[in-house]
C-alpha cells in the first residue's frame, strides 16, 4: 500500500514541477521555478523526517518527484558563462534548500 501511495505522490509531484517551472521560465530568465520547487520540497521533507504514516509516503513520493537535481544541474551548466546567475542559482538552491529542510525538522521537534 505504501508503495502505491509513494507512486501516486510521484505522479502528482512531477507534473506539478513541470507546470511551476514552465510558468516561471516564461516570466524570468533565472530558473526561479526550479529553485521554488526545490525549496518547498526540502521544507516538506524536513517536516516528514522520521514519520512512517501512509500520508508521509504519499508526500515522500510527491516531494521526490517535485524536487529535481537534473534540471538544477542543467540550469547550472547553461549558466556557466554568467557567473552571477550561476552563483545565485547554486547558492540559492543549496542554502535555501538546506535551510528549508532544517526549518521543517525544527518545526516538528
Amino acid at each position: 500500500m505504501r508503495l502505491t501511495l509513494f507512486l501516486l505522490g510521484a505522479g502528482i509531484g512531477a507534473p506539478t514541477r513541470y507546470v511551476i517551472d514552465r510558468y516561471f521560465r516564461s516570466e524570468f530568465r533565472f530558473p526561479m521555478g526550479i529553485l521554488i520547487v526545490n525549496v518547498i520540497g526540502s521544507f516538506i521533507l524536513g517536516l516528514l523526517i522520521g514519520q512512517e504514516s501512509d500520508t508521509a509516503y504519499l508526500l515522500f513520493g510527491f516531494c521526490s518527484a517535485l524536487t529535481t537535481w537534473s534540471a538544477f544541474a542543467l540550469d547550472l551548466f547553461e549558466e556557466r558563462a554568467r557567473f552571477k546567475e550561476f552563483s545565485l542559482n547554486l547558492l540559492g538552491n543549496y542554502l535555501l534548500g538546506v535551510s528549508a529542510a532544517l526549518l521543517g525538522v525544527w518545526l516538528t521537534r
